[in-house]
């Protein structure tokens, strides 16, 4: 789940040129008929961009003005992290370079926007600059939480886009799963993977959705077990992190509990991999970093962390994978998204 922004990293004055290739690119989207083209939509949650928009998120995520002490509250995590997170700047990054793999992949030109539902800029004005006959949307959250599915469902049919379809489940592709692999290997950095006991993150939900039937769980399990084989752990474990600050019963076990469990056990080394965040955020950076870091070393382990895919070449192949198998398996009998029919969205 990405719930977290920050404000884009400033890069000087020089600017590099672009190549002609990139250029002759840029002029044929500016003149293909917009029936001829596909829109991505990369969505994600969002978050404050710095620390006196932290209160106006919180409204704008949980729906009720904040207290003063949960935005003061909230404002420290942000704080210890720089004052801003990288989710921002992270998914503009992989909208861009999802851009360009797609170009090389489809036959016809294909644009990639982000919107964020609780932050800027919004899924209305991303879909504004969006005009292709095909417009789809792929939510940067590749585990199907029923409540994080229908946020982003809202915010596509307020924005007047009810007719554009969202591309789910592709938590078990194996492009996803190589991309998580590749992390872990780099966090490993070549020690002996059977040292280590691994513990597999996600955000927590709260246990009323599961019993209801809500395939998150689930779908974290099925995607456990196909990384366990690649990564030939000493142990390991999956626990949830994040809990909200809402009442009611939340899924367990939580991520403390896991560790001084391990610990107890008489493992020395954890490597924690977030696997339910594909970008960092607050609840990587904060969360993980400094509070189960302190929880970790408190009872004697070594604590490392997997970094989630962010930008890299192997998430950017998978969500490419993702869009082009979306585009070539939509039935045939479906002509409203099409490239050669137009499409409207409010």
């Amino acid at each position: 789940m990405t719930t977290d922004t920050s404000v884009p990293q400033g890069g000087g004055s020089s600017r590099s040129t672009p190549s002609k290739a990139a250029s002759a690119r840029g002029a044929m989207m500016s003149t293909t008929p917009p029936e001829s083209m596909v829109d991505v939509v990369l969505l994600a949650f969002g978050g404050p961009a710095d620390l006196s928009a932290v209160a106006e998120f919180l409204a704008r995520m949980t729906g009720r003005t904040p207290t003063d002490e949960t935005v003061a509250a909230v404002r420290e995590r942000y704080a210890a992290i720089g004052g801003a997170s990288p989710l921002p700047e992270i998914t503009a990054r992989q909208a861009r370079a999802l851009q360009a793999k797609l170009v090389q992949e489809l036959v016809f030109p294909v644009r990639v926007r982000h919107g964020f539902l609780f932050a800027e800029p919004g899924v209305a004005e991303c879909l504004k600059e969006l005009t292709a006959g095909e417009v789809v949307a792929l939510p940067l959250s590749p585990f199907g939480a029923r409540e994080t599915r229908d946020r982003y469902r809202k915010a596509l049919d307020e924005a007047g886009a009810t007719d554009v379809p969202m591309i789910e489940g592709w938590y078990a592709g194996r492009g996803f799963v190589k991309a998580v692999s590749k992390r872990i290997a780099e966090a490993l950095d070549g020690c002996d993977a059977g040292e280590w006991a691994v513990l597999f993150t996600a955000h927590n939900v709260p246990l009323e959705n599961v019993l209801e039937g809500d395939p998150y769980v689930e779908q974290l399990q099925q995607t456990i077990a196909q990384l366990v084989p690649r990564i030939m752990p000493g142990d390991w474990r999956f626990a949830f992190q994040s809990k909200g600050r809402g009442g009611g019963e939340w899924l367990e076990p939580e991520a403390d509990d896991v560790v001084r469990a391990l610990a107890g056990d008489g493992w020395e080394k954890l490597l924690v991999v977030p696997l339910g965040f594909v970008s960092d955020n607050v609840e990587t950076l904060y969360d993980l970093d400094v509070q189960l870091r302190a929880v970790a070393e408190a009872n004697g382990m070594e604590y490392r962390r997997s970094a989630p895919p962010n930008d890299s070449p192997y998430f950017v192949e998978a969500l490419a994978d993702v869009v082009v198998d979306y585009l070539a398996r939509r039935p045939v009998e479906d002509q409203s998204h099409r490239p050669d029919k137009p499409h409207a969205h409010g």
